[in-house]
């Protein structure tokens, strides 16, 4: 079974960029050392303070945080966001009649979500991604 969500790790880093992620369609629930993943929408009980809770983005919220094209640097095209499962990559990049020119990509090691995951760190970094940090 493909990972369903980030992880807490993952989700952390997010927020330390910077990243408002209130709009996670999953929580993470921790209790008695146990980790579980449930929709957003899930009611938990106010009374218990035995549990935490983290935001948990899934693929769909990864890919609706990264911009749908970045310009490059000078440069007056936008690169649009591609995943490309022929070459197990998903990239930032331009097509034209001569082909696909990359401007960025990140490898699909293992599951989509983490490459998307590790694109949507890169874009925070370089700034395309609107943070509290940037403001």
């Amino acid at each position: 079974m493909s990972k369903q969500c980030l992880d807490v790790q993952q989700m952390q880093h997010l927020q330390e960029m910077g990243l408002d992620t209130s709009n996670a369609s999953m929580y993470w629930i921790s209790y008695n050392g146990i980790s579980v993943s449930i929709p957003s929408n899930f009611h938990l009980p106010t009374s218990n303070n035995d549990y935490v809770i983290c935001d948990a983005y899934t693929l769909q919220d990864v890919l609706d945080a990264l911009p749908k094209c970045v310009s490059k640097d000078g440069c007056t095209w936008a690169a649009s966001l591609y995943i490309d499962f022929e070459n197990d990559r998903i990239a930032y990049g331009n097509t034209d009649r001569y082909g696909f020119e990359v401007y960025h990509e990140i490898m699909i090691e293992k599951d989509l979500i983490d490459a998307a995951y590790s694109m949507l760190c890169w874009a925070i970094e370089n700034k395309f991604v609107e943070t509290n940090k940037n403001e």
